[in-house]
């Protein structure tokens, strides 16, 4: 930038601007002096506070009980008079009894003992030997029979040969053991000794149900029984 050139003040100029300072600073030495002056503030101090220590009141003192009264003291009652003295009865004198004169003790009689008479001897008893009878003979049980079930009267069938066995050609004997109420029907059917096929056996025990038997009799009488009824499975050639 150009410099540019300032022209050096002369002497007036220099007095002006004092002489305009000197103003300032007198018209402001004179506005403040012209000023009213204003109260500081005050400055209040606390008040001081007083304190006293107070001491406890003390609890009141118990006032001592009053002494009890002395017992005032009962009139003593007089003392009874003494008992009258009682004379005792004067003794007795005892009656004497007579005296008595021993009497002397009469002997004793000795008892007479009886003899006692002698009784003769009694003759012995003959002895009889009482022959004992013959004790009845025994009367003979009744005979039992067997019930009866194969008779031809009696029109029994058969047992039916099971087909499945015929035709695998099974064969073989079965023997039941029946039991027979007295009325003849049979009650109980059991395998006393099986063929080697079971529905052989089944066959057998089925016809033998639906039979009727003569019942077995002990004399005359007809009673339950067992019997053993075989039954044969066979095939013709």
């Amino acid at each position: 930038m150009p410099e540019v050139a300032v022209p050096p003040l002369g002497k007036r100029h220099i007095a002006l601007v004092c002489v305009i300072a000197l103003g300032a600073h007198v018209g402001g030495f004179l506005l403040l002096h012209n000023l009213p002056a204003q109260p500081l503030p005050r400055i209040t101090q606390p008040m001081p506070i007083a304190m006293q220590m107070v001491s406890a009141p003390k609890p009141p003192v118990p006032s001592a009980p009053a002494e009890p009264a002395p017992p005032v003291a009962q009139p003593t009652p007089p003392p009874p008079p003494p008992p009258a003295p009682v004379e005792p009865p004067k003794p007795v004198a005892p009656t004497p009894k007579p005296a008595t004169r021993p009497v002397p003790a009469k002997p004793q009689a000795k008892p007479q003992v009886a003899e006692k008479p002698v009784a003769p001897p009694t003759p012995p008893a003959p002895q009889t030997v009482a022959k004992a009878a013959p004790a009845p003979a025994p009367s003979p049980e009744p005979r039992t029979t067997a019930p009866i079930g194969r008779a031809g009267y009696l029109n029994n069938p058969p047992p039916v040969y099971p087909p499945a066995a015929a035709k695998r050609h099974q064969q073989g004997t079965t023997l039941l053991r029946v039991h027979v109420l007295a009325s003849g029907h049979p009650d109980q059917v059991e395998v006393a000794q099986t063929s080697g096929f079971p529905a052989l056996d089944d066959a057998a025990k089925a016809a033998v149900r639906q039979w009727s038997f003569t019942p077995a009799k002990r004399g005359d009488t007809p009673v339950d029984g067992w019997v053993n009824v075989p039954l044969a499975f066979t095939l013709a050639p």
